[in-house]
């Protein structure tokens, strides 16, 4: 470590706070909803996150960085800029989607979401969280590196990408590292606030999405009892509710098997699901309680080991369905439908890489003698994050930034000033202890 460099970086950073804060405030009013997210008004939100992109180059010529603003769709640029080291050092990306959830149950909401209001300890509005506020305070890392006179042997990437909130890395952090944007390791400014604020998080399990279609026969609701088991001749009917239902039994099963069969040093016990969140089941011709259901789907967020095979997780689980449906004589005459919507596969850093343990120690230094002081922890990502867009690059990352993770897509999003400042200390020391510096 450069004792005397991170010092400096340090007191500048203290004294950037209310700047920072300013500039969050700035970027929060900036309405960046994700224009393809369900039920959004593209043409009308279209723009939000170019205009978020474009604040950010503003910050990072500040920074001494060189800019570059493109996108794969207008209105939706991507921005990325480049502090030039010196040479001889390792390179770091610091990365953050510009793009945010909707705020549309703003009566809900204390103050307007898209009008950041600052009392004495929080930032609030859409985005202070998720993640407008990791984005500025990797900024303004780099520019309390440039204004302390702190000149880094490897570059330093910042990267400002479109799309996240609706899983299109395609649009953002892929097209950015196809565009050449690479580096020895980045950091993701997701906000990492677990059990204590600022955690180190260098995985992320992979996510499926399945639909189970299954298929009844409908009658009249006074026929049920013609469904039993021994009622003699063909069933008149036959519950497409009851018989999903019967498979999603089996699934629980399957779900607590995986306590012990489905595991990850990075992850607890347990943290790996089937998780039925949607349910829609009825009669085709007419959704009321006089007939007895012909049609059932069951909508699954399945989140899986990062390491383990997309194609083993869905095998065992088609495995699983079969042999639920070979024992119902409804579902072995009539199989039930699979299929897998959306697949977002995971991705990890093993837990010994340097890059990890550089980051926990800037995340230690940059801590002291504030509420945050001690050892971090280190624990993987609930859910889906660009860092496996890196991971499958070959680039080791952690996501490490600002706010509780329960408060992102929230009413009454907000962020704590102190994060804001000490996530901004972190990415400044990581920087310096990973690209080395004069």
């Amino acid at each position: 470590m450069n004792a005397r460099a991170t010092d400096r970086v340090l007191a500048r950073i203290d004294g950037l706070r209310d700047e920072l804060v300013a500039a969050l405030a700035e970027a929060i009013a900036i309405r960046s909803v994700n224009p393809t997210y369900p039920d959004q008004d593209y043409e009308d939100l279209a723009g939000g996150e170019s205009a978020v992109s474009g604040l950010l180059a503003g910050l990072y010529r500040q920074a001494g960085a060189e800019t570059e603003l493109f996108g794969k769709a207008p209105g939706r640029d991507n921005v990325v800029g480049v502090l030039r080291g010196r040479g001889g050092g390792r390179s770091l990306i610091f990365n953050g989607h510009v793009d945010v959830v909707p705020a549309d149950d703003t009566a809900q909401w204390t103050h307007d979401p898209f009008t950041a209001f600052v009392d004495d300890t929080h930032v609030w509005g859409r985005g202070s969280v998720d993640m407008k506020g990791g984005l500025i305070a990797q900024a303004f890392a780099a520019m309390a590196l440039r204004q302390a006179g702190v000149r880094l042997r490897g570059d330093l990437i910042l990267q400002g990408v479109a799309g996240e909130e609706n899983l299109e890395h395609h649009m953002g952090t892929s097209a950015v590292l196809e565009r050449g944007y690479t580096a020895d390791a980045a950091i993701i400014a997701e906000p990492t606030g677990a059990r204590v604020p600022l955690t180190v998080m260098p995985a992320t399990p992979g996510v499926l999405v399945m639909r189970i279609s299954v298929t009844g026969r409908s009658a009249h609701a006074s026929m049920r009892s013609h469904m039993r088991a021994g009622h003699p001749g063909e069933p008149v009917a036959a519950s497409a509710i009851d018989a999903a239902l019967r498979i999603h039994d089996g699934l629980r099963r399957l779900e607590d098997e995986w306590v012990a069969s489905r595991v990850d040093p990075l992850f607890d016990k347990g943290e790996f699901t089937i998780g039925l969140d949607v349910i829609d089941g009825g009669a085709r011709g007419s959704r009321n309680v006089a007939f007895i259901p012909d049609d059932t789907t069951l909508d699954y967020a399945i989140f899986y080991p990062p390491a383990a095979p997309v194609a083993e997780i869905q095998s065992e689980i088609v495995q699983t369905v079969t042999g639920i449906a070979q024992q119902d004589p409804w579902l072995r005459a009539n199989p039930p439908r699979i299929d897998w919507p959306m697949h977002y596969p995971g991705g990890r850093t093993e837990g010994d890489h340097p890059f990890i343990r550089t980051v926990c120690a800037a995340r230690e230094r940059a801590a002291l003698d504030t509420a945050f002081a001690g050892v971090p922890e280190v624990r993987p990502f609930p859910s889906a994050t660009d860092l496996t867009w890196f991971s499958a690059a070959g680039i080791p990352a952690v996501g490490l930034g600002p706010g509780a993770l329960a408060m992102a897509h929230t009413v009454d999003e907000r962020c704590v000033i102190d994060e804001l400042v000490c996530a901004a200390k972190t990415y400044a020391v990581t920087a310096i202890d990973w690209c080395g510096a004069e």
